[in-house]
């Protein structure tokens, strides 16, 4: 088996929720991830990570994902709360600017270092306290329902689809 952080093999599908639980709202990554955990805990084709920030010691990981989820608290107005955008490989520096690491960048560098990227995709979940403590204000926890909701709707597709083309 190859070396990665995690100790485990490749999943075919990787959802990643990242923010900092110490700073309330911006703990939505990580809580949309433990529910999300709980609720497609039969499905052995998906892999669940909570994490403070993204690091480039992914790349290796994910590099043999069909699809990963990355899940993040936005401290921007979304119409609906809540909203998915498609994540393309930004190609660029060998190294971040800064330690902040946007899911863009990772792709880009798994498509840079392996020559192949995942399909990607962005859910960002309008917070509202991003001040220290700990627990979601009550609007980004009802934010936070509304998106799992429609995030299991799509792994529940996208298992299907995977299983399908494999037959």
């Amino acid at each position: 088996m190859r070396g990665n952080i995690f100790g485990v093999k490749a999943f075919s599908i990787w959802v990643i929720g990242y923010g900092n639980p110490q700073r309330r709202d911006d703990g939505l990554g990580p809580y949309v991830a433990s529910r999300l955990k709980e609720a497609l805990k039969e499905k052995d084709e998906v892999l669940f990570h909570k994490l403070h920030q993204l690091e480039p010691d992914l790349a290796e990981d994910l590099r043999e994902a069909s699809l990963i989820i990355f899940v993040d608290a936005t401290i921007k107005k979304v119409k609906g709360g809540w909203q998915w955008e498609r994540v393309e490989p930004e190609p660029g520096r060998p190294y971040p600017p800064t330690h902040y690491i946007k899911p863009s960048f990772l792709l880009g560098m798994i498509e840079s270092l392996y020559h192949q990227c995942p399909r990607a995709w962005l859910i960002s979940i309008q917070g509202d306290d991003f001040s220290f403590g700990e627990g979601l204000s009550l609007e980004a926890e009802k934010r936070a329902c509304q998106a799992i909701t429609g995030i299991v709707n799509f792994i529940e597709t996208e298992i299907f689809l995977l299983t399908s083309k494999s037959k």
